[in-house]
């Protein structure tokens, strides 16, 4: 029974249902603020868009036209009457054109105002003069003027107002100058969106409770069956013919016949044995034994360059972050790996590893080692239980004695709670809003693969939208030129201040540029793997 307890198998199961059971009784407390946000995220839509509609219907600068008639041009009445019937026909409570003190925007002047006819507020006449509303309405007057803003959004659904909830939208009526003429704005009230919160709410609820029972009992099962026993048995076909080079007349594919990732997986662990031994035995016939190496080798190339995820941007429908990574091998294969991926709509996994020991062995060590660890990690495990199931697979039919550092961190997207563990890897880099680049001081334990039973520890960052995180091997500091001289790490520090406004792409690209412009034509003698995470927020999502 012990024994059981202890199998990875028994603890992922044990943990999905685990986090299935919690997520089935916070899901009802988000969901009401999430689909608050869609509301009125729609809401404020379709608000900017009657602005936007109206105005196109005015001519910034026929407004001191209207003032100097004080709204009484057959010109201004046509206006008027089409804002008018814009206002009604969207449903909008308030479409009106002002014009703020600007000596202090605490006054605004109505030149155009129009109401809906089922609304019960007062109407202000041409040329009604009354106080700003509030500081915010205030500030965003001076944003729109000053052209530092091109629209602006007041939500006023708290606290105490004359009105109603309700939603402003306000645009700048800018003229052929290019300055502010007047600002345009429409008001929406909230009460739709109020009872639409609710009904949903209440369906959901119940909907949520019946889906979440189902889902715990046929997880359990379903995964032991599609992921854990499938993960193993490619583990342990790695790790043979890592030793033995020697194809099976029984392929991985015969028992793993799933499409998805695993299926892949095992496709490609099959197809890689089949052409590597098919290449080492034709080239052994007819090529010296330098070209058969390269030939090998170039193959193992492609293969290990699309066992990573290359393809970027990486995640596009998600604006929370921005994600971007490279390897570069010191020799035709490398040791390195670098890993990203979710493992729930909140989750994201990252991993950067270096291997020990260089070419083909390595490289086919770090496949497996990949493997083992995304896949725990996919199966909701902290990041110290992940190194910890991950070092005793490794260390349980090792024996080449082979290690690998890994830096492993999962991030709550949505609140930016980034938590790590390091098995004797490189500490990493970390920007915050507004600072520079510095290197992070974490907590290091053991390599994976050097010793069985090892407690990984952990520790949190909380990242701030405009976070950036930078991982990388050791083959960025000690990258040498022909003097022998090392790229070092301060160098690294400030090539990333240099470029701590670019994007993660570009943020690598220059770091890469800065270590061949250093090294010059000396040889890179070890991988070069970088993995860049900037965080913006789960607030990006609305914008």
């Amino acid at each position: 029974m012990k024994k059981v307890r202890e199998s990875v198998a028994f603890k992922s199961i044990f943990g999905i249902v685990l986090l299935l059971t919690i997520f089935a009784a916070i899901v009802c407390t988000i969901g009401y603020k999430g689909f608050t946000k869609v509301l009125l995220e729609q809401y404020a839509e379709g608000a900017f868009q009657t602005a936007q509609t109206a105005g196109d219907m005015v001519d910034p600068d026929r407004i001191e036209a209207f003032i100097e008639t004080q709204g009484t041009s057959d010109e201004y009445v046509t206006l008027w009457k089409k804002i008018d019937q814009l206002c009604n026909s969207t449903g909008s409570t308030f479409v009106y054109v002002i014009q703020p003190d600007l000596t202090d925007y605490g006054h605004i002047t109505f030149v155009i105002s129009t109401i809906n006819k089922n609304s019960t507020y007062d109407y202000y006449g041409f040329g009604y003069v009354k106080e700003t509303t509030n500081e915010d309405y205030r500030q965003k007057y001076i944003q729109l003027y000053n052209g530092t803003s091109e629209q602006a959004l007041v939500i006023r659904d708290k606290g105490y107002i004359q009105t109603d909830p309700h939603i402003t939208a306000m645009i700048p009526l800018k003229g052929k100058d290019g300055q502010t003429k007047a600002i345009l704005c429409v008001q929406r009230q909230m009460d739709a969106l109020a009872k639409a919160r609710h009904d949903y709410i209440h369906r959901v609820t119940l909907v949520l409770i019946l889906l979440t029972v189902l889902v715990i009992i046929g997880q359990g099962l379903y995964l032991h069956k599609v992921l854990i026993l499938p993960v193993k048995q490619i583990t342990r076909e790695a790790m043979r013919f890592a030793e033995e080079s020697v194809v099976l007349d029984r392929k991985l594919t015969d028992t793993i016949r799933y499409r998805d990732e695993i299926g892949l997986l095992a496709g490609s662990i099959d197809q890689m044995e089949e052409q590597i031994h098919d290449y080492v035995e034709n080239l052994t016939r007819i090529t010296a034994e330098k070209e058969r190496i390269g030939t090998e080798l170039s193959l193992a190339t492609r293969i290990q360059a699309d066992m990573l995820p290359n393809t970027f941007p990486a995640f596009p429908d998600r604006k929370e972050f921005d994600i971007y990574a490279s390897m570069d091998p010191g020799k035709e294969v490398g040791g390195d790996f670098y890993d990203f991926f979710l493992i729930d709509e909140d989750h994201l996994g990252l991993v950067i590893a270096d291997v020990s020991g260089k070419g083909v062995p390595a490289a086919l060590f770090m496949m497996a080692s990949r493997i083992i660890i995304a896949n725990s990690a996919i199966l909701g495990e902290s990041p110290g239980k992940v190194l910890e199931n991950a070092n005793n697979a490794i260390c349980s039919n090792n024996p080449e004695e082979m290690f690998v550092t890994v830096w492993l961190g999962i991030l709550e997207i949505s609140t930016g709670k980034l938590t790590a563990a390091n098995a004797g890897h490189e500490y990493p880099a970390m920007m915050q809003p507004g600072g520079s680049f510095e290197v992070f001081k974490d907590k290091h334990d053991l390599p994976v693969g050097v010793i069985g039973d090892v407690k990984y520890r952990e520790y949190v960052l909380e990242l701030k939208p405009g976070t950036k995180l930078y991982l990388y091997t050791d083959g960025v500091a000690e990258a040498v030129n022909g003097a022998e001289d090392r790229f070092g790490t301060d160098r690294m520090l400030a090539v990333l201040n240099r470029n701590k406004q670019a994007d993660p792409q570009a943020m690598i690209i220059k770091v890469k540029k800065e270590i061949d412009d250093f090294a010059g034509e000396a040889d890179q003698f070890d991988d070069i793997t970088m993995l860049c995470l900037e965080y913006r927020g789960a607030e990006t999502m609305l914008k």
